[in-house]
């Protein structure tokens, strides 16, 4: 009856909590030092317990005047406040850093890495990494060493991923406190577009002329001249043959035993009116590209990536096709 009211109560409060914080941390760099102030707790529901039994000796001491009593009730009093030094001190000076995130496609999982190293001589026990009220691992950090944990995070639209405020906490040494600290750095994903399912080939690409452009096979041989087109390699410019047209530039064209050259040209989809399935396509078409050992180039509006091959090349196509807004 009274639980949906109380955990809206809780929500409300833990939600001005988190923008307090916000506003006196503002953005951490990417690597930051625990300190003092940094560092909240607050007893758990174990502990919670733990002092009301306390408070339940101490009554029935006094009323009993039992001094064995008293000496019970003091004495777990007294390693609970040890207790409560020790869960603070198990964060204080731990040293937080974000590691650099790998592109994903959508659909499939994000992983921010966070790495803890312990400078102290002592070592930290049961760190904890939360985020959005979930446990993403525990570790052990023993002195002058380093561990990594991994928030997972699910991925559904291309573009960034923005990693939100994320939290460090510990119950060591017996669950009866809780210490944490809240940490909020510029760490975020690049996620690329969900490919489409193979099959579907790439259409011809319409030269500047009006004719189809078909694959060009190979970079051996010289074949012949052919105008210039946006994206074509400065270094195979026909600079002298230029000159005598003036106006126009010609480029030399290879054929042989080299790779195939293609052009994924993003009005060639003219026929497909869903944004993201004609970017779903070029995606598809980009990785089995890169996978065949082709050369390619794209074009996109406002954006041209001239014909290329490799890793590099591969990511920054990857990253135009995740990035692009057609109005």
């Amino acid at each position: 009856m009274f639980a949906t009211p109380i955990n809206r109560l809780r929500q409300r409060i833990s939600a001005k909590a988190e923008a307090w914080a916000e506003r006196r941390q503002g953005l951490d760099p990417r690597s930051v030092e625990l300190e003092r102030r940094r560092v909240y707790i607050l007893p758990t529901q174990q502990g919670v317990v733990f002092a009301a039994l306390l408070f339940a000796m101490l009554l029935g001491s006094l009323n009993y005047a039992n001094s064995m009593g008293f000496v019970l009730t003091f004495t777990l009093a007294s390693l609970g406040f040890v207790a409560m030094h020790h869960t603070h001190r198990n964060l204080v000076g731990l040293v937080v850093r974000a590691n650099p995130t790998r592109p994903v496609f959508a659909g499939s999982e994000a992983r921010f890495t966070i790495q803890f190293a312990n400078d102290a001589k002592a070592d930290r026990s049961s760190i904890r990494l939360e985020y959005r009220k979930h446990a993403h691992g525990e570790t052990d950090v023993p002195s002058g060493e380093t561990r990594r944990l991994d928030i997972v995070v699910p991925t559904g639209q291309r573009g960034w991923l923005q990693l939100h405020r994320y939290g460090v906490s510990t119950t060591f040494p017996f669950g009866l406190f809780r210490a944490w600290a809240w940490l909020r750095m510029e760490q975020r994903c690049l996620v690329y577009p969900h490919p489409a399912p193979r099959g579907k080939t790439p259409p011809p690409v319409p030269s500047d002329y009006g004719h189809s452009l078909p694959d060009a096979r190979g970079q051996d041989d010289f074949s012949g001249l052919r105008g210039y087109r946006a994206g074509d390699a400065p270094r195979h410019v026909a600079w002298k043959a230029s000159a005598r047209l003036q106006n126009d530039l010609l480029v030399k064209e290879f054929e042989g035993g080299g790779a195939t050259t293609r052009w994924l040209d993003w009005d060639a989809l003219d026929n497909e009116p869903d944004i993201e399935k004609r970017i779903g396509l070029l995606t598809r078409w980009v990785i089995d590209a890169e996978e065949n050992g082709d050369r390619y180039g794209l074009r996109l509006p406002g954006e041209t990536i001239p014909q290329g091959h490799g890793e590099s090349h591969y990511h920054a196509c990857l990253k135009a096709l995740a990035l692009l807004e057609v109005q």
